[in-house]
């Protein structure tokens, strides 16, 4: 579906946020005689706002709903106007029809790490002075810049909840990793799987597929496509010892960068440049500094066991307390908790860890349960060994206590500079 299909159509914006935004704006300059309807689970004071069940009313089989895709599909709503027979797009889906074959696109996603990766990408293109946009998940969305020059190299961060209905896929994708999360939003980790790897299913001849081996599934599936796989793993390439990001999974993401750039053409000179003057993401093993002889380390971005891990094994003895838990999506800990348990550091367990505490306890460790951050920071203060390291790493989403991982980190930093 491309944006003169929405012309003289009843155009629904199912979400107001960011994309909802964005599209907008994109379908009163590009599509004026659509009749444009703007619908959202709060109030939006716009002239072309409608409630929910007002919409639904209204929904037939010719009109066009633009889901966004913080929404998941087992809603009410969404389920109403499917049955309605409404057709549901996207504005990421917008996007690659107007753009797939104008300029290059390149897609990356995984579990954990696709932020860094994709800005990391991002910056080595703009260090290579090629004209780039930085867009997706992270950034603008990718339909604000649907007008931009045709050699312009888009790299879009994309999230499983933008991938779950894609209907075109990039040049070229570059999956870093895959592991469970978000079941709550998909349903299952079969159906968060296969939301992940339509990235590369939808690629065609010409495209190029950009994974890491490491992950079976990930392997099978370049076995499938129709698109070039190219496999990375090696982080023995002496281009990454360039890399100013910590941890061996940084390093292995910025594998999978280096393996995009051999296919654009990108000289190992600039990379490596690049690589050195790259800043990580805040709240994503951001270092806050030394306070009271404690060396603070902010990964509030970690929300799988997975990515905890990752984060310890780049301190191992240094750590001398962590800080984990957060909302529960019934993940496994039983590893983790084994982890922190056999380096003997303290163990500091926020507002609904309580399964990651029973995991403790069941390997024969002991955790402390805290209310705040404030709280714990102050502890490990009094109590923690002078040249330690107290990593904010929660394995958890941030849902309930927090509004979102920022939020989190924010207050993290707030409480250490306190």
């Amino acid at each position: 579906m491309r944006l003169a299909d929405l012309s003289n159509a009843l155009v629904i914006i199912l979400g107001y946020g960011r994309e909802g935004k964005a599209i907008h704006e994109v379908l009163k300059s590009h599509v004026p005689a659509a009749r444009i309807i703007v619908t959202d689970e709060k109030t939006i004071d716009i002239p072309e706002f409608l409630s929910l069940a007002d919409v639904v009313a209204l929904a037939t089989p010719e009109t066009i709903v633009i889901k966004s895709p913080g929404i998941p599909w087992h809603r009410d709503y969404v389920i109403a106007l499917q049955n309605a027979g409404a057709q549901f797009t996207s504005s990421t889906n917008l996007f690659l029809a107007e753009r797939k074959g104008r300029g290059t696109i390149i897609g990356i996603t995984g579990t954990k790490g696709k932020s860094t990766t994709a800005s990391l990408l991002a910056h080595v293109l703009k260090t290579s002075g090629r004209p780039v946009v930085f867009a997706g998940n992270i950034g603008d969305p990718a339909i604000a810049h649907v007008d931009d020059t045709a050699d312009t190299i888009f790299v879009l961060e994309m999230s499983s909840y933008q991938l779950a209905d894609l209907a075109i896929a990039p040049d070229i994708a570059l999956i870093v990793n895959l592991y469970e999360e978000h079941m709550d939003w998909h349903g299952s980790v079969e159906s968060y799987h296969a939301a992940k790897t339509r990235i590369a299913e939808l690629q065609i001849e010409g495209d190029v597929f950009v994974y890491n081996e490491k992950f079976p599934q990930l392997a099978n599936l370049a076995g499938r496509v129709r698109s070039t796989p190219i496999p990375f793993i090696d982080r023995a390439d002496h281009s990454l010892d360039a890399l100013t990001l910590l941890g061996e999974h940084n390093r292995e993401n910025a594998a999978g960068v280096l393996a995009v750039c051999d296919v654009l053409g990108i000289d190992r000179a600039v990379v490596e440049s690049a690589f050195s003057t790259f800043q990580p993401l805040p709240h994503r093993m951001q270092d806050i500094g030394i306070h009271h002889g404690i060396h603070f380390i902010n990964d509030s971005i970690s929300t799988t066991p997975q990515s905890a891990l990752a984060a310890i094994d780049v301190f191992n003895k240094d750590l001398g307390a962590i800080i984990l838990g957060g909302q529960d999506r019934g993940y496994h800990f039983a590893d983790l908790a084994q982890r922190v348990v056999d380096l003997g550091i303290a163990i500091y367990i926020l507002p609904g860890g309580d399964r990651i505490a029973d995991a403790i306890a069941a390997v024969g460790g002991t955790s402390i349960s805290m209310k705040t951050l404030t709280e714990i920071v102050q502890h490990v203060v009094a109590h923690a060994k002078s040249g330690s390291v107290c990593l904010l790493s929660p394995a958890s989403p941030s849902y309930g206590q927090f509004l979102n991982f920022e939020d989190r980190g924010q207050q993290f930093i707030a409480a250490v500079e306190k």
